[in-house]
């Protein structure tokens, strides 16, 4: 497999090409760093980091930081439980990053905006830490919502999710996010967890690459029929980098998926310091046991996913 070189330039920040002015996180030029990466055979090269986030993007000279990240949390160690089920998601063509929940099956949960243009410059990468070393596999398969594509502009109920299958097996001690199976527990002010490999400061946009979490409390549980609102106004939370990223509901110290970061809302300063908007994969529940299935070649049932 080719080295990839990941160069970082600083850039200014710029205002989004293609949501509403209140999405953000999912739409914007920001976060100040334009990030090349060369699918070359290069020995002896280890840039330094700073990965794009995940938007989709349009004709343009630079490459845009637009996703969301964690400001204000704790670094993940490799020994932490959280970080085996938790990947980067690499656009090589469009320079971003996002992330994303390992399945069974080498399928990795994420948001449809996460998905490039071209399936064969995608690759999924695994660490704390993603460098131009780090442990990576190509992009098999993608099944993105079916309601994305007419809805990724609206202000509500975008189909934000995609799955995608990577090539390969995953790393010796990785192993599949748990799904939450039940709504009883998801109430305003809930304290959730949330992870990803963003930036760390939302307005410099420092730290982008290596994998944070945090907690954050419910804002609303119903904020679209497919979608919840968490706070951000306690300085911590989503930011650029991390779309894709899990959401979870810790119950009796395990952690359950409940949620996909999607994007900023009421972020004028885009700064990440108000609401974020997740995808819920409770109401997702029938078409990622669907999706896995059409995705999968092994014997796994993937139906076991969320049955309960």
């Amino acid at each position: 497999m080719a080295d990839i070189s990941i160069i970082i330039l600083s850039r200014g920040a710029k205002k989004g090409l293609f949501s509403p002015t209140n999405h953000k996180l999912c739409g914007t030029k920001s976060g100040g760093i334009l990030v090349k990466l060369n699918k070359l055979l290069i020995s002896g090269i280890m840039a330094s980091l700073a990965l794009s986030a995940c938007a989709p993007q349009k004709n343009d000279s630079s490459i845009l930081t637009s996703g969301d990240g964690i400001i204000g949390g704790t670094e993940v160690k490799s020994e932490d439980s959280i970080s085996q089920s938790i990947v980067a998601v690499y656009d090589a063509f469009e320079g971003q990053i996002c992330t994303g929940s390992l399945l069974p099956n080498n399928i990795v949960l994420t948001a449809a905006h996460c998905i490039g243009l071209f399936q064969e410059d995608m690759y999924v990468f695994f660490g704390t830490t993603i460098t131009s070393a780090s442990e990576h596999r190509k992009v098999e398969k993608i099944e993105v919502s079916q309601y994305w594509e007419n809805r990724r502009g609206e202000e509500f109920d975008t189909g934000d999710i995609a799955l995608i299958k990577f090539s390969g097996e995953a790393p010796k001690g990785y192993k599949p996010a748990t799904f939450l199976t039940s709504r009883r527990n998801i109430k305003k002010g809930a304290e959730i967890v949330l992870a990803g490999y963003g930036i760390a400061d939302g307005k410099t946009g420092d730290g982008i690459g290596t994998l944070r979490t945090t907690k954050v409390k419910i804002e609303n549980t119903n904020y679209s029929t497919s979608e919840f609102l968490v706070d951000q106004t306690q300085g911590t939370g989503a930011c650029h980098g991390d779309s894709g990223g899990p959401a979870y509901l810790e119950q009796n110290g395990k952690l359950y998926l409940m949620g996909i970061t999607s994007r900023g809302v009421k972020d004028d300063a885009n700064d990440c310091s108000q609401y974020s908007a997740f995808t819920s994969t409770l109401y997702y529940k029938s078409w990622i046991n669907r999706m896995v299935t059409r995705l999968s070649s092994s014997l796994v049932d993937p139906n076991q996913l969320m049955t309960k």
